[in-house]
């Protein structure tokens, strides 16, 4: 179905976007976002603060659906007809397996001592290592590579659907379609399988990225009706109008969470809702991170205009977003053990910002630090 031909001129003249690498900067300081204030976990009931790192935790999920957007925009941007899959296989695991590999066995290392540290007790059995290698399971950030490795995985057979449906005016439908079966996907996951006896979640883990061809799709889509969409002014009113639906989807999203982690029974407060819960989250979710991201976007397009020292500093956020998304959970986790020992934890107003600003700038200098060795892209990718 896939013919391997000639990649098409695009490939080498890829136009440059400066606000892409901004986007990228609001993706890594929303996923730190997401990682410290996750602690409200661990505390031991619903207060202020909690409600404050819940609202936080919510606002902050957009990041990885902006990433995928971005992976979206930029492989449209290069490969937006025919494609030589050895070829572009080739090109798009080397900058993403190795890096994976390597952080992969780092943070697993880490953690094993770690736990001997601690004296907690530690599974080398070889299953279970080669498990935690498929399905990102070395560290709780690093799904995010076997998500990304089979988007790419895919493409090809993604491109050649948007194309054709592209060829006859139903880009919407496609959209509404993937939209659709990401909703279905959430709702009703797919099950553990037994392997050996154990539980494990293999079969979900190998179809995570159902639940995200919207977001890669959204991306081709906005790359492919660009320069349409610059052309279209906004007014500021519009933007103010959305903080509306953007403020009662945080507070659903709060609602979610205390149901979760705190045990709070939902159908005391919205009786309504009953069993619908879930489809309303599941399809709210989406919705609540494109108004996030039109925002983003309104915001990235005012900084480059301005010429800021802003703009300085969020591009080089951006250039180094891969490789601050590989470092940024071991420093927090060193934090994390740390910390708590000295009496600052997660029920400390501090806790959040200065947790985040220290986690960002040691994040930020080991990367400046890390890409000035020799095939520096095969540990913390490209930071151009």
């Amino acid at each position: 179905m896939f013919r391997p031909v000639q990649l098409n001129l695009m490939e080498n003249k890829a136009r440059y976007f400066d606000e892409i690498n901004i986007l990228r900067a609001f993706a890594i300081l929303a996923v730190i976002s997401i990682h410290v204030s996750a602690y409200f976990t661990r505390m031991d009931g619903i207060n202020w603060l909690a409600a404050l790192y819940m609202s936080i935790d919510v606002l902050s999920h957009f990041a990885v659906p902006l990433f995928i957007v971005i992976s979206g925009f930029v492989l449209y941007n290069k490969y937006s007809d025919h494609i030589d899959i050895k070829r572009f296989y080739k090109k798009r695991l080397k900058s993403v397996l190795p890096q994976y590999l390597i952080f992969s066995t780092f943070y697993l290392a880490a953690t094993y001592i770690g736990s001997i540290v601690l004296a907690k007790p530690v599974n080398l059995d070889v299953l279970h290592i080669i498990y935690r290698y498929l399905t990102g399971g070395c560290f709780y950030h690093l799904w995010f590579f076997v998500l990304i490795i089979q988007l790419y995985l895919l493409y090809p057979a993604i491109i050649w659907l948007y194309n054709y449906c592209d060829a006859r005016g139903r880009v919407l439908e496609l959209l509404f379609a993937v939209f659709l079966i990401g909703v279905l996907y959430n709702v009703y996951p797919i099950p553990d399988i037994f392997i050996l006896g154990v539980s494990t979640q293999i079969l979900g883990v190998a179809t995570k990225f159902i639940g995200y061809v919207f977001y890669l799709a959204l991306g081709m889509t906005i790359r492919k009706r660009y320069d349409e969409l610059l052309l279209r002014s906004v007014p500021r009113t519009s933007l103010y109008y959305a903080s509306l639906p953007l403020l009662c989807c945080t507070v659903i999203g709060i609602f979610g969470y205390a149901q979760k982690h705190f045990n709070l029974d939902i159908t005391q407060i919205l009786p309504v809702m009953g069993g619908y819960w879930h489809w309303l989250t599941a399809m709210i979710n989406p919705l609540y991170y494109v108004v996030i991201f039109a925002f983003c976007f309104y915001i990235s397009l005012n900084i480059v205009s301005s010429r800021s020292v802003a703009l300085k500093l969020l591009e080089k956020i951006g250039a180094y977003s891969f490789g601050i998304y590989l470092v940024h959970a071991f420093i927090l986790y060193v934090m994390v053990l740390a910390l708590p020992r000295l009496g600052f934890d997660w029920n400390n107003w501090l806790f959040y910002p200065l947790v985040c600003i220290i986690t960002l700038v040691l994040s930020y200098l080991s990367v400046e630090v890390l890409q000035k060795f020799p095939y520096s892209e095969y540990l913390i990718g490209s930071t151009r």
